[in-house]
């Protein structure tokens, strides 16, 4: 009887472990082009209109060459005021920086068998710095370039805690000058569906050199191992 007691526990514990592979797993994972096994990805900002308009959405989802969102995801994220501007030009010439602050909106690991496992998690704040250079073009000051960092935080279900820093996202496109590639992830609306075809306005780029970082309490267990074996002898 002793032994049965000791086995069954013994399989109630290594079912438990192989639960929790299925909950997010305590560790700091960096992206492929760190050396890390994190997808870099590709993200999308929905605005009201063609060149401004609040609300920004966010829309962000791991690329893997071919396809959009089979390892992770960041929805929803909403901007509700005006970003800040640091003009730096001079004569048209130079930098502009943009700060723009998201609240809410979800982030999701999808259960691919990564070492960080999977779940669903709840954002707090994310933030976006984006430095945009400008050079005249036939007299005018235009945007030729622009480099995005960023970092978000927040929770999961099972009160892990995630920190998410992008160290190097590249805008590549913005309306009205282009179209968004259906190679990026689609523009979120306000209410968190795909806009409208009427509504396609906004910008888009990839998400590059990422660093995570999942941070799980473990709770004090009342009754170690040993201890539990001895009480069975």
């Amino acid at each position: 009887m002793k032994r049965f007691a000791i086995a069954t526990i013994a399989i109630s514990l290594a079912l438990a472990a192989a639960a929790a592979t299925a909950s997010p797993i305590g560790g700091t994972y960096t992206s492929t082009d760190l050396g890390g096994q994190i997808l870099t990805g590709r993200a999308s900002t929905w605005r009201t209109g063609v060149n401004s308009g609040l609300p920004h959405v966010l829309h962000a989802q791991s690329w893997n060459g071919t396809t959009l969102g089979t390892q992770w995801e960041i929805s929803c994220a909403t901007e509700n005021s005006a970003f800040s501007v640091v003009d730096n030009r001079i004569g048209g010439v130079g930098t502009v920086v943009y700060t723009s602050t998201f609240n809410g909106g979800t982030f999701t690991f999808f259960p691919v068998g990564g070492a960080w496992g999977d779940g669903v998690g709840t954002l707090n704040t994310t933030t976006l710095v984006s430095t945009v250079q400008f050079l005249l073009i036939g007299g005018i000051s235009t945007p030729v370039a622009s480099v995005i960092n960023g970092n978000t935080s927040g929770t999961f279900g099972d009160g892990c805690l995630l920190t998410f820093a992008i160290g190097n996202g590249v805008g590549v496109g913005e309306t009205p000058y282009a179209s968004i590639p259906a190679t990026y992830p689609t523009f979120m609306d306000a209410s968190c569906a795909p806009a409208s075809p009427s509504a396609q306005f906004g910008t888009w780029g990839n998400v590059i050199t990422l660093t995570l970082n999942i941070f799980c309490t473990v709770a004090d267990e009342p009754t170690s191992w040993g201890a539990l074996k001895s009480s069975y002898r």
